[in-house]
């Protein structure tokens, strides 16, 4: 399981490289970091798995592949 943080910027530009189906999970780098962002809901995100390019990719493929969007349709 994934402990989840508040995101808070340590740098200048935050990069986006890969984004989920419906946007739930985004693979973003930040100052040499790379990370996990997932919105919260009301207009901030959440981060998790901070650290090497490996270390975050592979969460965040775990993380999308388990992901149900809700955006559609059944």
């Amino acid at each position: 399981m994934h402990r989840w943080e508040p995101f808070i910027p340590r740098a200048p530009r935050l990069r986006i490289s890969r984004t989920s189906c419906c946007g739930e999970y985004e693979l973003a780098a930040e100052g040499g970091q790379y990370f996990v962002l997932h919105p919260t809901g009301d207009g901030g995100y959440e981060e998790t798995a901070r650290g090497v390019y490996a270390h975050a990719l592979e969460a965040w493929a775990r993380l999308a592949s388990l992901h149900r969007c809700s955006r559609k349709a059944s």
